[in-house]
C-alpha cells in the first residue's frame, strides 16, 4: 500500500513539476540561418516559459512567457514580456497550441510574423541556440498567476508619454550619481517609490506638500474586516486631515494610495494606484493605475540595466467596498 501510494505521488509531482522542449531550425549553415525554440515549466503555481528567435541577419528576441496552466491543457494563454537589444516591453497575449500528442507546438502572438510551428525535442536548435533557460531565471509576472475572483475591471493603455520620460531621468539621476547614496539606494530597492516619483513629477500629486502615512489593505474576510498584511506602500493626502469633506463639493482634495502585493515574488513588480477624491454619495468610484516595473540589475545601465516601465494602464474603478471592477458599482 505504502509503494502504490509512493508511485502516485510520483506520477502526481511529476505531472505538477516539469517541462518540455520544442525547436526548429531553418537553413542550417546559411547566412540565412534562422530558428526558434521554447522551454515550457509547470509548477503548482502556473506555467512559464521562454522562447528564443534567432535570425542571423538580425537581431535576436526573447521571450518571457507566464500564466495559469497545467500540463493536462491542450493551449495556453499566456502573457509576455519581450526583451531585444536592452529594451523590454509588454508583448500581449500569446497562445500556445499542442497538436500531434504534444509532439509538435503551435505558438502565435502579435509580435511574430507568422505563427511558429516547433518539434518537442529537437536536437538540432538544441545543439545550435544551446542550452535554454532555467527555470529560475525566467522573467515573470506573478499576478498573471491569480484568478480574478470579482467584477470586471476594464482598464486601457495610459498614452500620455510624461511617464517613460520621467522614469529616463530618474535613471540618468541615478547612473550619474546627482542623487546622494541614500537615495539611489532607496530607488533601486523600492519600486512603490519610484512610483510615487512618476506621478508627482507628472502633476498628479506634489511629494513636498502631501502628507504621508503607510497603507493599510483593508479586507472582509471570514465575516470581519481586517488589514491584509502582504499589501505594502505608501498612503498621501493632499489636505490636512482638518479639512471639512462637506465642503469639498469640487473634489479638490485627493487621497492617492500606491501599493504592491508582496506575496508575488516575481522580477516584474505591479504596482497600483488609486486616486480618490471626496465623494459624498455612496456608489463611489476612483481613478485607477496599474504600472508593472522591471529592475533589470544584473547589467549595467549602459546594457539596459535599471528600472523599466512595462506597461502602464488606467481607468475607473468602484470602491472594492462597492463591489469593485468597473461601474456601474453596486
Amino acid at each position: 500500500m505504502i509503494k502504490i501510494t509512493f508511485i502516485l505521488c510520483q506520477i502526481f509531482l511529476s505531472l505538477l513539476f516539469s517541462q518540455d522542449y520544442y525547436g526548429v531550425m531553418k537553413n542550417i549553415g546559411k547566412i540565412s540561418e534562422n530558428g526558434a525554440d521554447i522551454i515550457i515549466y509547470y509548477d503548482n503555481k502556473g506555467v512559464r516559459a521562454y522562447m528564443h528567435n534567432y535570425d542571423n541577419r538580425y537581431d535576436n528576441t526573447s521571450f518571457y512567457l507566464f500564466g495559469r496552466g497545467d500540463k493536462n491543457d491542450k493551449s495556453l494563454q499566456l502573457r509576455s514580456l519581450i526583451a531585444s537589444e536592452g529594451s523590454y516591453w509588454d508583448g500581449g497575449v500569446y497562445i500556445l497550441e499542442f497538436l500531434d500528442d504534444r509532439n509538435r507546438i503551435l505558438i502565435n502572438g502579435n509580435r511574430l510574423a507568422k505563427p511558429l510551428v516547433l518539434l518537442k525535442n529537437d536536437k538540432d536548435s538544441r545543439r545550435i541556440l544551446g542550452e535554454p533557460l532555467k527555470k529560475e531565471d525566467i522573467i515573470v509576472d506573478e499576478s498573471y498567476f491569480e484568478v480574478n475572483q470579482g467584477r470586471e475591471l476594464k482598464l486601457s493603455e495610459y498614452e500620455k508619454p510624461g511617464f517613460k520620460k520621467q522614469l529616463a531621468s530618474l535613471e540618468n539621476l541615478i547612473y550619474t550619481k546627482k542623487l546622494s547614496a541614500e537615495a539611489i539606494e532607496s530607488f533601486e530597492s523600492n519600486p512603490i517609490l519610484v512610483a510615487t516619483f512618476l506621478f508627482s513629477e507628472n502633476g498628479f500629486f506634489s511629494l513636498s506638500t502631501s502628507t504621508l502615512k503607510k497603507y493599510e489593505k483593508n479586507i472582509y474576510k471570514n465575516g470581519n474586516y481586517m488589514i491584509d498584511p502582504n499589501f505594502k506602500g505608501y498612503t498621501y493626502k493632499t489636505c490636512g486631515d482638518d479639512y471639512d469633506p462637506e465642503e469639498d463639493y469640487e473634489g479638490k482634495c485627493k487621497t492617492l494610495n500606491f501599493y504592491r502585493n508582496t506575496s508575488h515574488a516575481g522580477d516584474i513588480v505591479l504596482i497600483e494606484v488609486e486616486i480618490h477624491s471626496t465623494c459624498l454619495d455612496d456608489s463611489c468610484s476612483h481613478e485607477y493605475h496599474q504600472l508593472r516595473l522591471f529592475n533589470n540589475s544584473k547589467v549595467d545601465r549602459n546594457y539596459g540595466g535599471g528600472w523599466h516601465l512595462i506597461s502602464h494602464k488606467s481607468g475607473v474603478r468602484c470602491d472594492e467596498l462597492r463591489g469593485g471592477g468597473s461601474p456601474p458599482c453596486l
